[in-house]
Parts: C-alpha cells; sequence; structure tokens
C-alpha cells in the first residue's frame, strides 16, 4: 500500500512540477505530452514550494482545474512580467490568473506594499482560492488577459510603503498562477 501511495504521490507532485519548468510541451494536435529541451530554466524555491503546497490544496479541496505557475521575467525599472500570450490545449478554457507575491504574509501586511501596474494600483484578492495561503499576497489578474487589447506582456511594480522593507519584502520574484477548466464535451 505505501508503495502505491508513494507513486501516486511522487506522479501527482511531480507533474504540476514538470508543467512548471517546461519540461512538457501541450499540443493543440496531439493529446499526448511530449518533452522539450531545458534551457537554462532556473526556478525559485518559492515557486517550487508554492506549486507544491498548492497542489496539495488542490487535491483536498477535490479541485479538477488545471492549474499553472509561471515564473518572472525582468522588465524595464524593477518591473516584472509574463507573457500575455497564455498556452493552454484545445480542451482548456481560461478562468482566473493570479499574481503572487512571495513575501512572509505574517510579517508583511498588503499596507506595506503597493502592486502597480500601467499606473493602477493593485488590490489584494481576499478571497479564498486553491492557491495556498503560505505562498504569499495574491492580486487577481484575470481581467488583464481577458482583455482584447493587452499587448504581449504583463508587467507590475512592488513599491514598498515603507523604508524598512529590503527588496520589497519579496523572498523571491513574483509569479502568475492561471486556472483552466478541462472541457471534455468539446470535439477534437
Amino acid at each position: 500500500m505505501s508503495g502505491y501511495f508513494t507513486v501516486w504521490a511522487s506522479f501527482s507532485i511531480l507533474s504540476p512540477f514538470l508543467l512548471v519548468v517546461g519540461a512538457v510541451k501541450c499540443s493543440e494536435k496531439e493529446a499526448l505530452l511530449e518533452p522539450i529541451p531545458n534551457t537554462e530554466i532556473q526556478l525559485t524555491d518559492c515557486l517550487m514550494d508554492c506549486t507544491e503546497m498548492t497542489y496539495i490544496k488542490k487535491i483536498q479541496l477535490q479541485d479538477n482545474r488545471n492549474i499553472r505557475f509561471t515564473d518572472s521575467t525582468e522588465g524595464a525599472l524593477g518591473e516584472y512580467c509574463w507573457s500575455t500570450e497564455l498556452k493552454c490545449t484545445t480542451r482548456e478554457s481560461f478562468q482566473h490568473a493570479y499574481v503572487v507575491l512571495p513575501v512572509d504574509i505574517f510579517a508583511v501586511g498588503d499596507e506595506q506594499l503597493k502592486v502597480k501596474s500601467n499606473g493602477t494600483t493593485l488590490h489584494i484578492h481576499h478571497s479564498p482560492t486553491t492557491i495556498a495561503d503560505n505562498c504569499g499576497l495574491r492580486y487577481d489578474v484575470t481581467g488583464h488577459f481577458n482583455a482584447k487589447e493587452t499587448g504581449t506582456s504583463f508587467c507590475v511594480q512592488v513599491v514598498p510603503q515603507q523604508d524598512v522593507l529590503e527588496d520589497n519584502g519579496l523572498k523571491c520574484p513574483p509569479y502568475l498562477v492561471t486556472f483552466w477548466q478541462r472541457n471534455m464535451n468539446q470535439s477534437k
């Protein structure tokens, strides 16, 4: 029995990591996943820990949506950016997108950080989500990815409200978490 659990837990935990690091590529034409080369991808411990905690919560909540984690890239003047071209398969539909700021949520309150995108202040998402609470502060950015005129990238800037926070109070760079609903009834 313990061998079965170990294999199941390993597959359940490792398969999301494969999606995170870009080790598998989803194709709209093929139902199979194929390996792609791993090219200088450096994942943060924060992203890996959040992925693990979120997938444990996903199992506990019996949430059947696909969840993808994407590390940010550096933009201009301290911005953190993501491509607005989200990858998916033909049998998925986009539901939600959250920017997660990996901070110690007990040491850094929402009043200590201001997050902006294109000059607009983003507000913390306080409602429960499948994202593990210990991952950090969550900002719902779904509207930015649903908009018709989004451009090729979406960037945020983290502005500390107090001088006492080093590195904006972040343990790691922010990451994007997207949720996708599986559409089993769609034809191929």
